[in-house]
């Protein structure tokens, strides 16, 4: 064995790649309920750029073709052949085995003309190092890159609340990190992002009244609804995602970045909009009005922030 095989560099690799062969694993073993979705989230994990390719594939047609990896009792062959018909190359192939069973498949690094003949060689290299499975060989040869969990932590730690929903793939990973990591995380990230991030509960949508919202003197600092989402993120539920309607002229009247915000609208008289989004998504409102000029039977959060 190596003298630097456990060296801490390897050590944080492997928990890297660990928690990421968790994340994979669980989207496919739910092929059954496969999404766009996960398979966004599949593609972001897979370690070779060439897993892109799946991205391209309808979600049931590779809800198939991963059922017949697990399942079928077809050569490896024939069911590499399968994949290939959808035009997913066999490297793709490879490493989704890998991530499923690094006991028995090992990562494919470079071009493989013989598999037999490559994963001979994997299994002498395995045996020389005196390494448990493909995963530690993999995270041996590949210690100097920069730790995943690095990585994942820092995308949460520079999401704000206007790109969470770019960003919602990171829920996957919370739940894998340990006390100390979600703490260091929770300390550091705006509230309402580590609300939603982590958040086992399905979510409600909520339409604030954006020029109400800005002059409201219980709201503190140069971002006003900043604050405001602070204060939503202590209520019990999860309000998510969040609308904002501004009157048309808001533009000149208010400083904030949510302006260009991308669920941002612009309308007058502002109420108009604010009801029709609420009925359209059955969300609940947050706004110092009360609206008592229409017939609204919608919840507004308002008056519970600022009890709290």
């Amino acid at each position: 064995m190596k003298n630097d095989v456990y060296s801490q560099q390897f050590m944080e690799r492997l928990k890297s790649l660990e928690i990421k062969r968790k994340v994979i694993v669980s989207i496919l073993s739910g092929y059954r309920r496969l999404t766009r979705g996960n398979v966004e989230v599949l593609t972001k994990n897979l370690e070779l750029s060439e897993g892109r390719s799946l991205n391209k594939v309808n979600p049931l047609a590779l809800s198939f073709l991963i059922d017949n990896l697990i399942n079928s009792q077809d050569s490896l062959e024939a069911k590499i052949s399968e994949f290939e018909r959808y035009k997913i190359p066999k490297i793709v192939v490879y490493e989704l085995l890998f991530w499923m069973q690094p006991s028995k498949f090992p990562f494919p690094n470079g071009k493989i003309e013989n598999y037999r003949d490559f994963l001979k060689s994997r299994k002498e290299e395995l045996k020389q190092l005196g390494l448990d499975n493909f995963l530690e060989l993999y995270a041996y040869e590949t210690a100097e890159r920069d730790s995943f969990i690095v990585e994942i932590k820092s995308k949460i730690l520079v999401t704000k609340p206007e790109n969470l929903e770019d960003n919602l793939w990171l829920t996957d990973f919370l739940k894998y990190l340990g006390p100390i990591e979600r703490s260091e995380i929770k300390n550091k990230v705006h509230p309402y992002v580590w609300k939603v991030l982590s958040s086992p509960k399905p979510s409600v949508p909520v339409v604030i009244d954006g020029s109400n919202i800005m002059m409201q003197r219980e709201l503190r600092g140069p971002e006003k609804i900043d604050d405001l989402l602070s204060k939503i993120a202590t209520l019990k539920e999860t309000y998510f995602p969040f609308f904002i309607v501004f009157d048309a002229n808001a533009k000149y009247k208010f400083k904030t970045r949510y302006l260009g915000y991308k669920r941002t609208y612009f309308h007058s008289p502002a109420d108009e909009l604010i009801i029709s989004l609420c009925k359209q998504y059955n969300a609940v409102v947050c706004s110092k009005d009360r609206f008592r000029e229409y017939d609204l039977a919608v919840e507004n959060i308002w008056y519970r922030l600022i009890r709290s």
